[in-house]
């Protein structure tokens, strides 16, 4: 990696949370009083803790996609964490004068490739006194963020890491020239079918483009409006990739489909 310009850290109080703990049980509420005691004007954003259990792949997509309209100056907590308690180590990255903190399983692969640096956390030092292994959450990365709210220059994190995990991105494949491949990225809390294909990927305008599921040919609209309750869409989603969606209705069980399934998309 390249070494780029760096400049001052200068903390805006923000903290962005990602987990997939969910909100049933306290430990997002434990996270937000750890980071509260150790910066009381620190401004802690749930991003989101509705990632499924310990999926790497989707956590990443909701932190590529969502850093970006946070002030410089912001720590981001992506705490979804497989191997939390044995010894693989947590990266803090810094990133467009933004700090990222992560477990090192692949989820900051996007912005290890254009760090300023990347460094292995040094987890003795900021931890908790009393650090269980099974909640790394509220006993490394909370106080953690709660010092770099305070001042702490991120250098001191820790030694420079050269070799962090990289998780494979894949993509959509193009069959032909008026053929792509695409995968199932997620499931949303609406039943909306998010595939991996970016609208910018599609050649000429993506309403030129239909997605083929067995016999179906669906149409790609411009909203949601564009169609009557029941029918099956396509359309560009808010992150800029083209889900697969029914207008008040449910996508993923209309079309019994699940993350890691394969859609086709061609051009009329």
């Amino acid at each position: 990696m390249a070494a780029k310009l760096e400049r001052a850290w200068r903390p805006s109080g923000v903290v962005s949370l990602l987990t997939d703990f969910g909100l049933v049980d306290p430990y997002v509420g434990v996270m937000h009083g750890v980071i509260l005691a150790g910066a009381p004007r620190a401004r802690v954003v749930d991003l989101t803790h509705g990632v499924p259990a310990q999926d790497i792949a989707v956590a990443a997509f909701y932190l590529e996609r969502s850093w970006k309209y946070f002030p410089v100056g912001s720590v981001h907590l992506a705490v979804v964490d497989p191997g939390v308690g044995s010894d693989r180590r947590i990266l803090a990255v810094s990133h467009g004068g933004h700090i990222f903190l992560a477990p090192d399983n692949g989820l900051l692969t996007a912005f290890c490739a254009d760090a300023t640096w990347v460094r292995s956390l040094d987890i003795e030092r900021f931890s908790l006194a009393e650090r269980s292994r099974t909640f790394h959450g509220r006993d490394v990365f909370a106080p953690t963020a709660a010092r770099l709210v305070e001042g702490l220059d991120p250098r001191e994190l820790g030694p420079v890491c050269d070799d962090p995990e990289l998780r494979p991105i894949g993509g959509p494949r193009r069959i032909s020239e008026r053929a792509v491949e695409a995968h199932v990225l997620l499931v949303d809390r609406f039943g909306n079918l998010v595939t991996d294909l970016r609208a910018v990927d599609l050649e000429g305008s993506a309403s030129q483009w239909v997605a083929r599921v067995g016999e179906r040919r669906i149409p790609i609209l411009a909203t949601y409006s564009d169609a009557r309750a029941g029918e099956l869409i396509a359309l560009v989603d808010s992150f800029g990739c083209v889900e697969l969606a029914v207008v008040k209705g449910s996508a993923a069980r209309r079309l019994a489909l699940s993350p890691g399934a394969k859609v086709r998309f061609e051009r009329t």
